[in-house]
């Protein structure tokens, strides 16, 4: 049918695809300049300067369609399916920008927009590497534009549009809303955004993890470029600081993430093993063995092999993780992940040539790379070899296990994924952080080349002596238990030991105080995660004598009544005030230490919430109150909430029951007796009438009471008398007289008891992991800084 839709957006989309394919098509234009410029030497300036001219385009009109969804999204232009799915009118202001990365096709543009500006460093800073490496890094956006294009060619689906409209999706042909030319007038507001994602961590983390992404394209481009031009070790030092850059970028990515899990979701903790976190710590493994293998090649003029094998494995578990969280193959088994995807294909196919090609090209350029001496295992770059190695050990077993889905999906087999995501993985990861821990002590007290093994021997038990002695007074002290998290701890203070020593003696001398710092971060950081998740304990044992659900959440959640104390922990804690703001509930929970308890003094409060949202279930979010030495981590279980039903003073009505004279109710444990009807009607005017009923109450608690109920009508006005019995708080309506017999209506209703439930979940030291990410990301930033800004010579050669 030709339906002329009345109030439609449809420019604004066409100009939105437009900016698409015009930039889609300069980059392979770009791409292709760059290419033929190697094969014309007399004008390749001509034509590289062409090339990067189409680049800009391409960068100009990504721009453009980016701008054109926001403008979308910001008018509330619900005719596009995009639109409607993840925005809505009552959106707070500062999440609106979260619905742009909210579905697939915006966040595709999010991480095309990263790799715009990247490329854009790229044309300055590439120099003779730019037409090798820009062919290189186009195929990687190749592939990002490609997935929303939004063509149908012969059966098949290349990319999803962000502007299509939402009559025209297939899940919505033949709905008889949209035969109607003024369909718009019906669809008065979208879908809405995830509860989940309504906070301030989701609007950076997805950002910073797809700009990680971003980032690890350019060591894998100047790689590829590499053998490509037959140059295997020039690449490697504007490659090395590119290799910091997206394992610092990557890493913040990630821990935004485990922070926006900490503060909003309730399992307790900021990484559970799940399959999508899974997915972008891999690729960041691989970042860490490929950084150490470069260093190891440019250092000694070996180890290339290694080097380009961890390069190209590192960009190709980016699109495989692309693949796993986006295709829906991981939908039965994380929360996180994209649901059942048409351009699975599409993703399966770039990512195996993303790994084909480039180990075909590696196979035939590996004869010419110089032969590797013998390993001599007193040398630095053999121990970080061996940690390198480790790394990767570790990336493939988390990888093979998130991959069970995928092996399941090929060969039709039944394989269960682990259920107990945490334990499985930390009982499989804990020898690989282990070894790693100790590697990084061993290496930091050898130099690249010969060593003297006296010396280091002397050196080592003397910082295994310190070790031990910091191992068993933290031990006894946090009461970390078990002989393997006791090795654990060991190696970690080992490996932070030998950094510190490292940073103390070698501050002035070396121009590795970057990468010792990001050693001591690092070290900082698994301490931190020893010390606070080996000994973190729930403090909100239920002592009200009330369930609060299955065996384990009765233990473990405390029923507060409001204004009612109750002893947790250390404190005396009482569930105090609620405020609502928009669509959440903030519930105030009061902190009183024991002794300070009746003294009127509040030792902090927290303010766990309840954000309604009745499109998509509720969800609980958490509040952390931060200590020097600990974190008290709480949130709900369950809250009481307000309908909107209960009347100024509380009371909502839960029945009503037709009596007669005599006739008994049971209420809530009481019994209920109609003793006496009197009615009156002055003159018979019934402008002038009144009926009065009397009940006697005899409560199982509190015995005998007597209330009545009055309905009048004074000079045609109507008043009601309720018949309030506070102590039981009940209420007793009178709705009406039966027409049938001579019964009257009573209307029951109920007070409901304002309370929450609320687990609570200390865990001690937590700042130390936190403390130690910002100084392994200061040691990151530091050593990118020194690089780029040409302080390549060591101050002392043999470090």
């Amino acid at each position: 049918m030709n339906i002329q839709y009345v109030g439609e957006h449809l420019m604004a989309g066409s100009l939105g695809r437009i900016f698409i394919w015009l930039s889609f098509l300069s980059l392979i234009i770009s791409a292709l300049l760059y290419i033929y410029s190697l094969g014309k030497a007399d004008k390749k300036a001509l034509y590289t300067k062409l090339a990067g001219n189409f680049y800009w385009l391409h960068f100009i009109t990504l721009l453009g369609a980016i701008a054109t969804l926001y403008y979308l999204i910001g008018n509330h232009c619900f005719e596009y399916s995009y639109v409607w799915q993840y925005s809505s009118r009552d959106m707070p202001l500062k999440f609106m920008v979260s619905c742009f990365w909210a579905g697939q096709e915006g966040s595709y543009l999010v991480w095309a927009f990263w790799q715009g500006i990247i490329g854009l460093i790229l044309l300055r800073t590439a120099k003779e590497w730019k037409a090798w490496v820009m062919p290189v890094f186009a195929t990687g956006q190749f592939f990002i534009i490609s997935m929303v294009l939004g063509l149908e060619f012969a059966g098949f689906s290349i990319g999803g549009s962000p502007f299509g409209l939402l009559r025209d999706m297939p899940s919505n042909a033949g709905e008889e809303l949209f035969k109607q030319p003024n369909y718009l007038s019906f669809l008065v507001d979208g879908n809405g955004l995830n509860p989940l994602l309504e906070n301030i961590w989701m609007v950076i983390h997805p950002p910073s993890l797809f700009l990680g992404y971003a980032v690890v394209l350019v060591p894998f481009s100047y790689a590829i470029a590499s053998l490509w031009r037959k140059e295997y070790h020039s690449w490697l030092k504007p490659a090395i600081p590119w290799t910091l850059a997206a394992i610092l970028a990557l890493g913040n990515g990630i821990i935004l993430g485990g922070r926006w899990a900490y503060e909003s979701l309730t399992f307790g903790g900021f990484w559970a093993w799940d399959p999508v976190e899974n997915a972008s710590l891999v690729p960041w493994l691989l970042l860490i063995a490929m950084l150490h293998s470069m260093i190891i090649s440019r250092k000694r003029f070996n180890t290339y092999n290694t080097t380009y094998f961890f390069t190209i494995l590192g960009w190709f578990f980016v699109m495989y993780a692309t693949y796993l969280t986006r295709s829906g193959v991981l939908g039965e088994t994380s929360v996180h992940s994209f649901g059942e995807n048409a351009l699975s294909a599409q993703m399966i196919f770039f990512t195996a040539l993303f790994l084909l090609l480039p180990v075909t090209l590696l196979f035939l350029r590996k004869k010419y790379f110089p032969k590797k001496d013998s390993d001599d295992v007193m040398t630095r770059e053999f121990w970080m070899l061996i940690g390198a190695i480790i790394v990767l050990l570790s990336a493939f077993q988390i990888i093979a296990t998130t991959s069970i889905p995928v092996f399941n999906k090929i060969f039709g087999t039944g394989i269960a994924p682990p259920i107990d995501n945490i334990n499985f993985y930390n009982t499989w990861q804990m020898p690989f952080a282990i070894v790693i821990a100790l590697g990084i002590a061993i290496s930091q007290y050898l130099w690249y080349g010969p060593n003297d093994v006296k010396q280091f021997l002397r050196k080592i038990l003397i910082a295994s002596g310190i070790s031990i002695l910091l191992t068993v007074l933290i031990a006894l002290g946090d009461q970390v238990t078990g002989a393997s998290r006791i090795v654990l701890l060991f190696s970690i203070l080992m490996a932070l030991v030998v950094s510190l020593d490292f940073v103390i003696n070698y501050l002035k001398k070396t121009s590795n105080v970057g990468g010792a710092f990001t050693h001591v971060g690092f070290t900082l950081f698994l301490l931190g995660v020893v010390l606070a998740f080996s000994n973190s304990h729930v403090i909100s044992r239920n002592t009200s004598g009330m369930g609060a659900g299955q065996e384990t959440e009765n233990q473990d959640n405390l029923i507060l009544v409001r204004g009612v104390g109750k002893p947790m922990g250390k404190y005396m804690v009482t569930y105090t005030d609620s405020k609502t703001k928009g669509r959440e509930t903030f519930y105030q929970v009061d902190f009183v230490k024991m002794k300070d308890a009746g003294t009127g003094k509040i030792d902090f409060s927290v303010y766990p919430s309840l954000n309604i949202n009745t499109r998509m279930g509720n969800v609980y979010n958490p509040d952390t109150k931060h200590f020097i030495d600990k974190d008290i981590y709480t949130y709900l279980s369950y809250a009481q909430q307000n309908t909107g039903t209960a009347d100024p003073e509380g009371y909502s009505k839960s029945g009503e029951q037709p009596m007669n004279l005599n006739d008994t109710v049971v209420i809530n444990r009481s019994f209920v007796v109609l003793e006496d009807v009197k009615t009156t009607m002055e003159n018979n005017d019934v402008n002038n009438a009144s009926i009065i009923a009397r009940f006697t109450v005899t409560s199982m608690t509190e015995g005998v009471l007597n209330t009545e109920i009055k309905y009048e009508v004074v000079n045609g006005e109507l008043k009601r008398t309720d018949g309030i019995l506070e102590p039981l708080n009940l209420k007793l309506r009178f709705e009406g007289v039966a027409t049938d017999s001579r019964a009257i209506h009573i209307g029951i209703y109920e007070k409901q008891q304002d309370y929450i439930v609320m687990k609570a979940i200390v865990f001690p030291f937590i700042g130390v992991l936190w403390f130690g990410i910002v100084v392994m990301f200061s040691g990151l930033t530091y050593s990118i800084m020194r690089r780029t800004m040409g302080k390549n010579k060591d101050k002392v050669t043999k470090l």
